[in-house]
């Protein structure tokens, strides 16, 4: 009995644990078809204006996602050549300093992002004449890489090197080895890890407010910069674009890779 009471009251508390969690997102959705002007729960009728009012190019909502995916694409692809690398050159190898190379790569993670856009002022403004998008840039390069190179590690730590060494007595050539064994058993590693830098890198906030340009901004301080002047239920709307399309890339990543790779 004390067993089937105790397994209760955990399921109770995670319900109300799921319920306190989902409750802001369920109201935000809702209140984005309000047709007032003011975000109000329950809506006073049905609208879509406020989401055809983000498409609107005074709202430069879409300049903003322009942006964002220019340095969140590019940041990612060569966080991927480069975490990739390195998590292969840690697991396949044993050299003195592994770990430290290990923690120099995720080191990042555990820098604030404000400290970092701090340090990385001060370079740009002794440099000077660095453009707005390569300044943010260079900033999501660094804080999104450690998200690749530790989901990468986290497969190749058990991979089994011998089927390397099995494909090459079998004929294989280093570049058939690699792009045909290492690659393929390393792949839900690398999509989790890149889905994550990506997501992470789409929705920085005070790295990019801090290193943005007049002429380069990306969708969240968009977004800010209208909070700023204006509270309709645009914001609301466009909150539940970005739910929805992280709902549809949690799901891609569900159906191909599995979300255990992100517990790992």
């Amino acid at each position: 009995m004390r067993e089937k009471s105790g397994n209760w009251l955990c399921r109770l508390i995670a319900v109300l644990v799921m319920l306190f969690l989902l409750a802001p997102l369920v109201v935000i959705v809702i209140a984005s078809f309000t047709p007032t002007a003011l975000i109000t729960f329950p809506p006073q009728g049905f609208s879509l204006k406020w989401y055809s009012n983000i498409f609107q190019s005074s709202t430069h909502f879409m300049d903003g996602l322009a942006n964002s995916l220019k340095v969140g694409l590019l940041a990612t692809a060569l966080d991927i050549f480069l975490g990739v690398t390195a998590a292969l050159s840690i697991c396949r190898y044993d050299f003195r300093g592994k770990n430290a190379l290990l923690n120099y790569f995720s080191s990042p993670m555990y820098v604030p992002s404000v400290a970092l856009a701090f340090v990385l002022l001060q370079v740009y403004s002794q440099i000077g004449g660095i453009p707005g998008m390569a300044r943010i840039f260079i900033g999501h390069f660094l804080i999104i890489l450690p998200y690749i190179v530790r989901n990468t590690v986290s497969v190749l730590h058990v991979f089994n090197w011998t089927l390397e060494d099995a494909a090459t007595s079998l004929g294989a050539n280093p570049v058939q080895v690699f792009f045909k064994i290492t690659i393929p058993i390393a792949k839900p590693g690398i999509l989790a890890g890149a889905l994550l830098a990506f997501l992470y890198s789409f929705d920085e906030v005070a790295l990019s407010s801090l290193l943005s340009s007049p002429k380069f901004i990306t969708l969240p301080i968009r977004i800010m910069n209208y909070m700023e002047l204006t509270f309709d239920p645009t914001l609301a709307a466009i909150s539940t674009l970005l739910i929805l399309v992280s709902l549809i890339l949690i799901v891609l990543m569900e159906k191909f890779v599995g979300l255990d790779m992100f517990v790992k």
